[in-house]
């Protein structure tokens, strides 16, 4: 039996299993599944194509991950890197720009349908050109599920319990965000005096009742305030009076009337009546019977969502009744004005359930987004059919909207729900547009990224159980290792992301998806390409027929990159003879900053 020993501990020994990510010859994947991705801060992806291709390297990830960068490539440029990347037998994927797709503006802290459908645009656009890349086959998009979202639902691990500390959640009707914490109350809130535990569910449903009844008390308040600017006020009218006091207060208002007629011909009816009201009077009015087209049309989008029939019966009702009084209304009849809006308001009052003005931020944003990529997966799938482009949506670092598995998989299930229903209505039969959605919508699953939900008290388990709950939806997955805290884009196997014991949950799959190397965090501290390091961690095969692999080949002794500068330094050139100029540093070619070549003087080689 033979033992190896590292004889340099701090190295990257190739021969030391707990340096490698490899558990066995199926988890070797090969070569040509690895995707280098490009610089995203600069527009001349041209160029850092064929720096990345002349590495060797079989797949690229383009990058328009910044839309003014994007909006820089000429459409030449990408036709170029597509003949660029045939010519060597490079396959290409695509990172989209970095918008929102739920249309929340952060800066002004609200939701616009108007934003999200520019962003909607956006992507349309992004997927057209990523199209021009791989016309014939589907070329990856990857697209972020948030972009500057903060985490909407803030999960943390105490006490090896996982507790929700805080929330958002959104005023439907303004759009705007407020944010829930779980703060102790000093106010009771039952019988014995118990307070509270924070539950998101509990804290919807409280302030949507809350909100509802203050959105009914500001109409009513409006309303009344209109009506006794115009001089009379339904308070205290009985209800088989109230259509007579309508009729003979608007005499009244016209001029028709006055006070004194009515004394004398109907003293029981006077009371009720008063003076004047006048052009004031019925601009109160008629923001109160605006304010009541605002509330209805939301009340019955929620009763409708809801499923009620009974209160949809007193919506539909009520529409009858606007409908019949249209003409009236639409002439500032104040009766007819009057009428509809006090009517309007006793409908409301009485729901059997409170429409529900407030939703979790995560939710909303979900439904949001989804009918961005469902519109977006329609668009290019009408467009190239077949061969359109496959929409990969990405989790966030963690601490970002959406980064969970979870949340992934509930925006992906939402879009691919609402592009069958786009497929159906086009004439797809159901099974196809099953089938055609779930080729076109999955999921990216950055590995580093949802890494980081261990500065929450996460662990090695609860990332192995999100790698399980995204493994159905996997297209694409990239690869960047960190330590739990920052995005700090490592090579695999230099932080502590469980790799090993995610491709073992991936199986098989985790060999066939296309894998994007994300290292330029690391590049920009240390300008060493990762390429190497990556297959060597993975054990990649060095050829089609087996035998040895990156692990074994990559390092046959620990790299003096470990702290020692580069392997093999010019001067070792001059002493012991020539090299080959066109090798990488790590095999013994030129020194990356230096002048002159390694070919030029020295004692020849043997």
């Amino acid at each position: 039996m033979v033992i190896y020993n590292s004889i340099y501990e701090g190295g990257n020994y190739s021969l030391d299993k707990k340096y490698s990510i490899v558990v066995g010859s199926q988890y070797q994947s090969p070569v040509s599944s690895f995707a280098l991705a490009l610089d995203p801060r600069t527009s001349n992806q041209l160029k850092e194509t064929t720096d990345k291709l002349n590495t060797g390297a079989k797949m690229l990830e383009i990058q328009g991950t910044f839309s003014k960068q994007l909006e820089s490539i000429p459409d030449q440029h990408l036709d170029e890197i597509r003949r660029q990347a045939k010519l060597v037998g490079s396959k290409l994927t695509f990172h989209g720009p970095l918008e929102e797709p739920s249309g929340f503006d952060g800066q002004k802290n609200e939701w616009q349908e108007e934003k999200r459908k520019q962003v909607e645009s956006q992507f349309n656009q992004a997927l057209e050109r990523a199209h021009k890349l791989d016309p014939d086959g589907n070329i990856i998009v990857t697209l972020h599920s948030t972009a500057q979202l903060p985490e909407m639902l803030q999960r943390e691990k105490i006490d090896g319990k996982e507790k929700i500390t805080s929330f958002f959640a959104v005023d439907s009707i303004s759009g705007k965000v407020q944010l829930m914490k779980d703060e102790k109350s000093e106010f009771p809130e039952s019988k014995e005096g118990k307070m509270q535990i924070f539950d998101p569910k509990k804290q919807i449903e409280r302030i949507n009742k809350e909100a509802w009844d203050q959105q009914l008390f500001n109409f009513a308040y409006h309303m009344d305030l209109a009506e006794n600017r115009m001089g009379h006020s339904l308070q205290g009218v009985p209800s088989n009076m109230r259509e007579l006091v309508y009729e003979v207060q608007e005499k009244v208002n016209q001029g028709q009337l006055t006070l004194k007629d009515i004394e004398k011909s109907d003293p029981h009816l006077a009371p009720y009546i008063r003076d004047g009201g006048g052009d004031a009077g019925l601009i109160y009015l008629r923001n109160s019977y605006n304010d009541l087209k605002g509330l209805f049309n939301y009340a019955y989008k929620s009763v409708e969502k809801a499923g009620n029939k009974n209160d949809l019966k007193k919506l539909d009702e009520f529409r009858k009744e606007v409908q019949q009084n249209y003409e009236q209304i639409e002439k500032n009849n104040q009766g007819a004005l009057s009428k509809v809006v006090h009517n309007g308001l006793e409908v409301l009052k009485n729901l059997d359930e409170k429409p529900k003005i407030f939703k979790p931020f995560n939710e909303f944003v979900i439904d949001k987004s989804s009918d961005t990529f469902a519109n977006v997966a329609s668009n290019v799938y009408k467009k190239f059919g077949n061969s359109a482009p496959i929409i990969s949506i990405e989790n966030p670092p963690a601490g970002g909207g959406l980064s969970r598995a979870e949340d992934l998989k509930q925006l992906i299930e939402s879009s691919r729900e609402k592009f069958i229903k786009k497929l159906q209505s086009d004439g797809h039969t159901k099974t196809e547009s099953k089938a055609i959605a779930e080729k076109l919508i999955g999921a990216t699953w950055d590995v580093g990224h949802i890494n980081m939900i261990r500065k929450y008290g996460y662990d090695d388990k609860d990332l192995l159980k999100e790698a399980k709950t995204i493994k159905p939806f996997l297209k694409h997955i990239h690869l960047s290792d960190n330590f739990g805290f920052e995005h700090t884009e490592l090579p695999m196997g230099m932080g502590n992301v469980p790799l090993k014991e995610t491709a073992k949950i991936f199986g098989k799959k985790f060999n066939k998806l296309s894998k994007a190397i994300e290292t330029g965090d690391w590049y920009q501290h240390f300008q060493v390409s990762p390429f190497n390091y990556e297959l060597a961690a993975f054990g990649s095969p060095l050829s089609s027929g087996g035998g040895a692999n990156w692990s074994q080949a990559s390092w046959g002794y620990a790299p003096y990159f470990a702290g020692y500068g580069t392997v093999n330094p010019e001067i070792h050139h001059s002493i012991y003879g020539r090299g080959f100029t066109s090798l990488p540093a790590e095999l013994g070619g030129q020194i990356p900053g230096t002048q002159g070549s390694r070919a030029t003087g020295g004692t020849p080689l043997a």
